[in-house]
């Protein structure tokens, strides 16, 4: 629906410039010669900027596909659900996705990264009635409890920028994000379960 109204507006604009030109070439030749090439100049831009929109919406595309297919490779010897973000912040690929052999609990750590920094995305199974407790330097960093869809989980806020949020859901899985992404940006990645 929304591209169909993209292009009807998109043909009516190029109907109208036309339009423009053949009488603005008939009445005033030099100035609607300089009008018409910025205009043309500025389709052009329209329409770079709306296959970046796509190149990107595709780039998201691979992304969950190359996630789907290393989520398949660990999930068959895992005992939980493996969770998989719908969301990944922009700029962000898919480094790894592994599980922790060394700990008595599974495991499973997914690494989101980009030119310049790291997020990862763990998830532990932890027993029946588990609880964690979070301690910060206050004037390093902001904890507060906030609402997943169904969970409660603990946002820390560093001063830096970054941030770091855990809970636990119904299925006794600790899930942990944390990295030089914006609180708004962990939040989000943790309501696309």
């Amino acid at each position: 629906m929304k591209k169909q109204k993209q292009r009807r507006v998109l043909q009516i604009t190029a109907v109208s410039i036309l339009l423009l030109g053949i009488f603005g070439a008939l009445l005033f030749p030099e100035p609607v010669y300089a009008l018409k090439k910025q205009l043309y100049q500025t389709i052009l831009d329209i329409g770079k900027s709306i296959n970046i929109s796509l190149n990107s919406h595709a780039e998201q595309l691979q992304i969950q596909n190359q996630i789907t297919c290393e989520v398949a490779a660990v999930q068959e010897d895992t005992l939980f659900e493996i969770l998989v973000p719908r969301y990944i912040p922009p700029g962000y690929t898919l480094e790894s996705i592994k599980k922790n052999p060394a700990d008595n609990q599974t495991k499973i750590i997914m690494a989101f990264v980009n030119k310049e920094s790291t997020v990862l995305f763990t998830q532990t199974n932890v027993p029946v009635n588990y609880s964690v407790s979070v301690n910060v330097d206050t004037q390093e960093a902001q904890v507060e409890s906030i609402n997943l869809d169904n969970y409660e989980g603990n946002l820390i806020s560093y001063r830096d920028g970054s941030a770091s949020l855990i809970w636990i859901t119904d299925d006794n899985i600790m899930c942990q994000i944390v990295g030089d992404i914006s609180p708004a940006q962990v939040v989000e990645m943790a309501n696309s379960f």
